[in-house]
């Protein structure tokens, strides 16, 4: 399901015009966001949750001529699915 699908989704789902329900998809993202530049967790009841998870630097090898190098640290999304959710996928 892509970007469009969902909102056609939503829309169909809460009876509202898709422009509408495109809107709302947007301030969802935008709250997310938001919430994880500040370093809060975001959690939805029966969805899942997203926080944000360091990596450290490490040693890695550059793949053509095998020298050592390091590769950076960096911040990444994680999501996890709630309980509802994954149990309904197996």
């Amino acid at each position: 399901m892509n970007k469009t699908e969902l909102i056609k989704s939503i829309a169909v789902g809460a009876g509202v015009p898709q422009a509408t329900a495109s809107k709302m998809l947007a301030s969802l993202q935008q709250a997310v966001e938001n919430a994880l530049q500040h370093g809060e967790k975001v959690s939805v009841r029966g969805f899942g949750s997203f926080t944000i998870a360091d990596h450290s630097a490490r040693r890695c090898r550059h793949p053509q001529s095998g020298e050592v190098m390091m590769a950076p640290a960096y911040r990444t999304v994680r999501f996890v699915p709630a309980s509802q959710i994954k149990s309904q996928l197996n």
